[in-house]
């Protein structure tokens, strides 16, 4: 199930996603047709399974098709996971920030970092650790670079 919220501010739509996308997403419904210009934020998005995956790129296609641009910002874990498996779940439409997932070193929480995508091709993909909000140890990257940032490099 998700929810989405949309905020219109000029020929901008900026949706906010909020759930699991699966077969019972309607795109078109929830969204329908934006202005030129469509912001998707999908920080609370927390899994996409296939049909839900097939839903995404019709839809998104559909919408790059008829030259809407497409960016996409605090993409969630799951999302990112797409992007890396799917070369075409962007749908040519641009990432701009992504969550990192981490893991403290002192008392093991997993926590998530937001970085824009510049920002870590301006370091070399260099994700620097954080500070644990629930201990204050240091919490570092908790994946393997080459495969969470790879979209990065294409």
């Amino acid at each position: 199930m998700i929810n989405v919220t949309k905020e219109l501010n000029g020929g901008t739509l900026t949706v906010r996603m909020v759930g699991s996308i699966e077969e019972t997403v309607n795109f078109e419904e929830l969204i329908g047709t934006p202005p030129q210009e469509l912001v998707v934020s999908t920080k609370e998005i927390s899994r996409i399974n296939s049909v839900g995956v097939k839903g995404w790129i019709k839809y998104f296609q559909g919408l790059s098709s008829r030259g809407v641009r497409i960016r996409f910002i605090e993409c969630s874990t799951s999302i990112v996971e797409q992007i890396n498996l799917i070369s075409n779940f962007t749908c040519g439409g641009s990432v701009e920030s992504i969550f990192v997932p981490f893991a403290c070193n002192n008392c093991k929480s997993e926590l998530v970092g937001l970085f824009t995508t510049q920002s870590l091709k301006d370091s070399g993909l260099a994700i620097p650790s954080v500070k644990c909000g629930k201990c204050g140890g240091t919490a570092e990257f908790d994946d393997i670079p080459e495969e969470y940032l790879g979209f990065l490099e294409r």
